[in-house]
C-alpha cells in the first residue's frame, strides 16, 4: 500500500516501539517518528488503533513515497 511516517508526542521507550516490528522509530525532541511500509488500509488502521489503546497521543499520519536503497558506490 505504502510507507507512512507516523509522527507521536513524546519519546516512546523500546517496550513500546518494540510492539511495532515492521516499523523503524526515531526520537526527536518531544515526539517520535514511527515510519515503514504497510500492506493495506487494514494494517493502518489496525496500528492506528494499537497506539490509540496505548494512550499515545497521535499527531500526525503521512503516506510518503517508499525511500530507495542508495545504489553501490563504484570504485
Amino acid at each position: 500500500m505504502g510507507h507512512y511516517v507516523i509522527r507521536v508526542k513524546g519519546r516512546l521507550s523500546r517496550e513500546l516501539t518494540d510492539a511495532f516490528p515492521t516499523l523503524t522509530a526515531d526520537s526527536e525532541p518531544a515526539q517520535t517518528v514511527l515510519h515503514g511500509d504497510l500492506i493495506d488500509q487494514a494494517a493502518l488502521a489496525g496500528l492506528l488503533n494499537h497506539l490509540d489503546m496505548l494512550g499515545i497521543n497521535i499527531l500526525e499520519v503521512t503516506q510518503v513515497p517508499s525511500p530507495q536503497p542508495e545504489p553501490p558506490e563504484e570504485d
